[in-house]
């Protein structure tokens, strides 16, 4: 039998007399007899000793937990990485048709935007700007803001001229939901639109009390009553309740979790999204802790049976858009920006529709800068494999700005607790 080497992207561990094994490269975890792990770790520590159990040996080959060479697994990774960054055939585009906004969230950096409506010469101008992409095929578009329904006759009229032009079209809007009425749910699978994605941070009045309107006006009810309309005229569109979770309503999310689940929709889901500090203008009583996230996540899977992409990486390396040359978020008034966090903010434009790039040192940073690729610390990484490195724009704020982001996967720090917690749940179904 072959010998092959054991590679250094394995995770093997006991728990309570029971044996596991993770591998990065094929994201594979599974749970060992207790003599193929004393096989193992004979293997191990002998190096050069051959596994004689045939059935193992293949199951160890075809998680590459066994393989030829680590550092040929991770040029393929690199490879694919690099190949989908440089991908003509997909254009993506984030389009901010306004960036004004009916709610006063306190944590949303968007309060400080001003009024501005897009309009139609800015419009064709985008649909000029994707005719200039010859190789591309598939146009995927996220509608943003601000608030994107204010200028939803926008959306419409600029979604009509891009279908035109007889490309693959996809389309997701981030909304706060409050504008979604019948009208509007009705016309969303004409427009292409196959995920919407709102924030709701609690039961009414803890909702309330975070996202109100400008006026002060509650927004919960008339967030609920759309999204049960939405459900009646389009279920098959894929709805994501985003939970800002920080200490003043963590205790909510279980409550708002089963309101939902005794709804029985189909294609919706709930997803955390701690509210952390990047910029030092939050108050950090209310932050979470990459602790205390991992305990909460940890809490809500073990005595309540929720289930969280965090616990365990995604089946393929995920990486953000920024990195993609074909990728820019569109203002209203044409401005180009990389990333959705600098909307609105000017010396973060790096250029505009027509195709001017003003700000070349900032869009190579965005492009290359601060690469997980070429970082040491991540390369020596157990999940460098299926990690994409983390936020970009944290990255280069820490890279370039000198701040000190944790960009790292929670699992990370949580291996066995994380891994035994998926296990579970994957035991479960």
């Amino acid at each position: 039998m072959k010998t092959k080497n054991w590679s250094k992207y394995n995770y093997l561990f006991k728990n309570e007399e029971k044996y596991y094994l993770y591998n990065s490269l094929s994201n594979s975890f599974g749970e060992l007899a207790k003599d193929s792990y004393s096989a193992i770790n004979h293997f191990i520590d002998c190096g050069d000793v051959e596994i004689l159990d045939q059935t193992l040996y293949e199951q160890l080959v075809k998680m590459k937990a066994l393989v030829n060479n680590d550092q040929d697994e991770i040029n393929k990774i690199k490879y694919i990485t690099l190949s989908r960054r440089n991908d003509n055939r997909k254009l993506i585009l984030t389009i901010n048709p306004t960036l004004a906004c009916n709610f006063a969230c306190p944590y949303c950096f968007e309060k400080q935007h001003p009024n501005i409506f897009m309009d139609e010469i800015t419009e064709d101008k985008i649909v000029n700007y994707i005719k200039n992409h010859k190789d591309a095929e598939i146009i995927d578009v996220t509608w943003f803001g601000g608030e994107p329904l204010l200028a939803f006759n926008r959306i419409t009229s600029l979604t009509k001229k891009i279908q035109s032009l007889k490309l693959k079209y996809n389309a997701s809007i981030i909304t706060n939901g409050y504008l979604l009425n019948k009208n509007i749910a009705k016309e969303l699978s004409s427009l292409s639109i196959t995920f919407i994605q709102i924030t709701i941070d609690g039961m009414g009045a803890l909702h309330d009390k975070r996202r109100c309107l400008k006026s002060g006006q509650p927004t919960f009810e008339t967030i609920i009553h759309n999204i049960d309309i939405l459900k009646t005229l389009n279920p098959d569109i894929f709805v994501s309740i985003r939970v800002n979770i920080d200490h003043t309503n963590d205790d909510d999310f279980l409550k708002l979790y089963k309101f939902f689940q005794d709804k029985h929709y189909r294609n919706l889901s709930l997803s955390l999204a701690f509210v952390t500090d990047s910029s030092g203008c939050h108050s950090c009583e209310t932050m979470y802790s990459r602790e205390l996230q991992a305990s909460f996540i940890k809490e809500m899977r073990n005595k309540y049976n929720l289930d969280f992409s965090l616990i365990y990486p995604r089946p393929q390396r995920n990486e953000c858009a920024i990195r993609n040359k074909n990728a820019v978020v569109i203002g209203p008034e044409g401005e180009l920006y990389k990333c959705w966090n600098d909307v609105g903010i000017k010396n973060k434009i790096i250029g505009n529709i027509e195709g001017k790039i003003t700000n070349e040192h900032l869009l190579l940073r965005y492009l290359v800068g601060a690469d997980p690729l070429e970082d040491s610390n991540c390369k020596k990484c157990l999940l460098f494999p299926v990690c994409g490195g983390g936020c970009p724009f944290s990255r280069i704020l820490n890279e370039y700005e000198h701040k000190h982001i944790n960009v790292c996967p929670l699992i990370k720090d949580h291996m066995e607790d994380f891994l035994l917690t998926h296990a579970l749940t994957k035991n479960q179904y």
